[in-house]
């Protein structure tokens, strides 16, 4: 029986490009900064995964399913004069977040929240079906729960849980678990939502019953999502697509 399904949140419910690409670009731009001109913002991009030119992010990419952590250790393996300023450096790291934040700030200001899509009506018919709902994110909590606020759907969710929140970040299988205890149930009654590697490793971590892929370039698949058996768009059918696991458990 599947008793609760959850989500990641940036390309499931929110528009990642739309959200974060702002934030990653002004990022690449700072760091490229501290090289004293020895590499463009361009060459950092290409680390992480983003185009600024095509205004696009590689799903595969490290922007998109790893940790800002992992990101900034890919810089520094890039270029080691990086290392002590990233890694140990208070005040880079410091100014370094708050533009992150303060664009994406600036970006939710400008152009607003923007969903993947129609999440609102099949999470309600989710809720209305029985199922608990949850968001697990290596994002913030704070922001999690601002960014679902913004499109209307936090109440939807029982609970949410960020890198911040004392679970690690995925694919570490500790934050899925730990919505599950506050559920009351085992991990393999739960399907994860998402659309990275990290999000696809969290669920198999984890043991859940079912791993659904969101790719919106289908029928090209990312690479992370290849030999997904349920891919889909967007959640316009994730109703219909858990109703089907469902019918394998009867």
């Amino acid at each position: 029986m599947i008793r609760a399904v959850i989500f990641g949140k940036d390309g499931v419910l929110l528009d990642l490009e739309g959200t974060w690409l702002n934030s990653a670009i002004a990022m690449t731009h700072f760091v490229a900064s501290l090289t004293q001109g020895r590499h463009t913002a361009q060459a950092f991009q290409k680390i992480i995964g983003i185009d600024e030119a095509t205004r696009s992010i590689d799903p595969d990419g490290l922007f998109a399913a790893g940790t800002s952590a992992e990101q900034m250790l890919a810089f520094s393996e890039f270029d080691p004069e990086l290392l002590p300023l990233l890694r140990d450096d208070s005040d880079i790291r410091a100014r370094l977040r708050h533009l992150f934040l303060e664009t994406r700030d600036h970006t939710r200001a400008t152009t607003g929240s923007i969903a993947n899509g129609d999440v609102l009506t099949p999470l309600q018919q989710l809720k209305k079906d029985g199922y608990h709902l949850a968001v697990l994110t290596n994002d913030s909590e704070g922001s999690a729960r601002q960014g679902c606020r913004d499109i209307g759907i936090l109440h939807l969710f029982d609970h949410i849980i960020g890198f911040d929140s004392g679970f690690g970040h995925k694919p570490q299988p500790d934050g899925f678990l730990e919505i599950c205890r506050r559920f009351d149930i085992a991990a393999d009654e739960a399907v994860m939502v998402g659309d990275t590697a990290a999000d696809r490793g969290a669920a198999r971590a984890a043991g859940a019953f079912s791993f659904v892929g969101i790719a919106a370039s289908a029928p090209v698949m990312p690479r992370s999502l290849e030999g997904v058996e349920h891919i889909i768009p967007d959640l316009t059918t994730l109703p219909s697509v858990i109703a089907q696991l469902e019918q394998q458990v009867a």
